[in-house]
């Protein structure tokens, strides 16, 4: 089904025309796979509170990945199972490199929009995601974490944020409404309240780079980049003793 609503911001000077496929699946079924994105964050969360009930030893970078492929289930089953789907129907497809460096720019307004908005949360006590650091601190080995964090998270989430529910979203509705849906979506998952407006932008930029490259590896390699720098300064300042960085 093709979209027939003409988007003013595709004629804009300042991005190129938009690139976007049509999908085979419907707003229907992203709605069935919100349901089923709501049914694994129970999960998720049930099986973090049985780990903490009875002190299980499970290592933290394998709950999170294990979490992450698990969206890949409802994503397979309404996409490539009910309708045949390919993984280029899911954004894998090329794209031009110029997008990296709209994602880059677009990353460094985020950057700044996030320093501005830590400052002004510090002002009430609060700050604006958890404390990686002591996460870190607590880990026989970071790799796996690493790996989950850096990795796996950013190719599932925008395989089933941006290529899932963001393209069947958008054959509804107009591409700036679907961003905002499943920019929101992605921002509950995080579960950090302070964090929602800046993870809410990130994810509208990424369904942006969707939308205008066709691709959704723009939105991954910008994603990656996000949480390498994120997991890796939180790395460094729990070993900071040991790289020998002076603290204060």
């Amino acid at each position: 089904m093709k979209n027939k609503k003409v988007d003013s911001a595709d004629s804009s000077f300042i991005l190129p025309p938009s690139s976007f496929v049509s999908v085979p699946w419907t707003s229907r079924d992203v709605w069935l796979g919100v349901a089923s994105f709501g049914a694994w964050f129970v999960l998720v969360l049930l099986f973090r509170l049985v780990i903490d009930y009875f002190s299980l030893n499970v290592d933290l970078g394998l709950l999170v990945t294990l979490g992450e492929l698990l969206l890949l289930v409802p994503l397979w089953w309404l996409t490539m199972r009910k309708y045949g789907a390919s993984w280029g129907s899911l954004g894998l497809r090329g794209f031009k490199v110029a997008m990296v460096g709209l994602g880059c720019g677009l990353m460094l307004l985020s950057f700044a929009f996030n320093f501005a908005y830590s400052l002004f949360l510090a002002l009430f006590n609060l700050t604006m995601q958890i404390d990686l650091t002591s996460i870190f601190a607590d880990l026989s080995s970071p790799w796996l974490f690493f790996i989950g964090g850096a990795l796996v998270a950013p190719v599932v989430e925008e395989l089933f944020f941006r290529g899932f529910i963001f393209a069947g979203f958008r054959q509804k509705y107009s591409w700036q409404k679907a961003a905002a849906l499943s920019s929101a979506l992605f921002a509950l998952l995080h579960l950090t309240p302070t964090a929602f407006i800046p993870i809410f932008i990130l994810g509208y930029i990424f369904a942006a780079l969707y939308h205008f490259s066709g691709s959704i590896w723009p939105g991954i390699l910008m994603h990656a980049l996000s949480n390498s720098l994120a997991l890796g300064a939180a790395y460094l300042l729990a070993n900071a003793e040991k790289f020998g960085i002076p603290l204060g």
